[in-house]
């Protein structure tokens, strides 16, 4: 990969909320600044080509598969999985702690957080209902919570049902009633499995990147699906994804850091993995 794309800074274990960075809004050593920086917001009813080229995941080394992009929440898979579609939600500004978001960040992020949790579900198992679906939705402050990147994010980890197996067909994200299959729920879990669980902690896995590729445009698709669902496609957001599709260039945010800088890591082309 060429030395003009941004890689994503490996985190430290060690940090603090008293870090001098703290209440700033951008931080040069933070891999989910660096997401932030790099996609613009994009109106979530724009179309699959709009956000295939806005949010196109070689824009930053490794690639960064995102699937909502608005004014202060981004969504993106996470790179070292504990299963397939685990998602993080994060603010686009860099906040360390869930006691500093915004009185916006906070309310955009409690809005859109079931929406997404809804749509992660749909695409990663669209043949079991919401209401039969098992998954986490784990935030973390703290190194002694076991927050590993300083920088707030919810994570959405679904739960498949024992010995499930992914549909091989992409009919679209939206399955029908008559369509979903019958599963044996989940047992409860119990002991250290079942704080493993609780606490979104468990074996992880590099992410498919062309399992990725599909799957956030499932997510895409779902998202759209549940946006004009929940919330409705009023003449404003509908001008908004209209004008998303005249608009070229949209790679770069103009923020404090686009793609450039020090998101550039030390120009060996290495695979700078984080985990969260």
């Amino acid at each position: 990969m060429s030395d003009d794309v941004p890689r994503l800074i490996h985190e430290s274990r060690s940090h603090s909320s008293s870090q001098p960075n703290r209440d700033r809004d951008f931080s040069s050593s933070c891999p989910f600044c660096a997401i932030g920086s790099t996609y613009s917001p994009l109106p979530p009813l724009s179309s699959p080509e709009t956000m295939a080229k806005a949010l196109d995941p070689e824009q930053l080394d490794p690639p960064s598969f995102v699937l909502y992009s608005s004014e202060h929440v981004i969504a993106f898979l996470d790179i070292m999985p504990l299963t397939r579609g685990h998602v993080l939600v994060a603010p686009r500004k860099h906040r360390v702690k869930v006691g500093d978001l915004s009185p916006g960040e906070g309310a955009e992020i409690g809005r859109v957080l079931p929406l997404l949790a809804r749509s992660v579900i749909k695409a990663v198992l669209p043949d079991i209902p919401h209401e039969s679906a098992d998954y986490n939705v784990v935030q973390n402050n703290g190194p002694g919570a076991a927050q590993v990147v300083p920088h707030v994010h919810f994570h959405i980890v679904p739960r498949p049902p024992l010995n499930y197996t992914y549909p091989q067909v992409r009919s679209g994200p939206a399955a029908s009633s008559s369509s979903a299959k019958k599963y044996q729920p989940n047992r409860q879990p119990s002991g250290r499995q079942a704080a493993a669980i609780l606490f979104g902690r468990g074996m992880r896995e590099d992410l498919d990147y062309d399992d990725a590729a599909l799957l956030v445009e499932d997510m895409r698709a779902a998202i759209r699906e549940e946006w004009e669902k929940s919330l409705g496609t009023s003449r404003e957001e509908r001008g908004r994804a209209a004008n998303a599709e005249t608009v070229e260039g949209t790679s770069g945010s103009g923020g404090p850091s686009s793609a450039g800088g020090s998101e550039k890591g030390d120009g060996n082309g290495r695979r700078l993995a984080w985990k969260v």
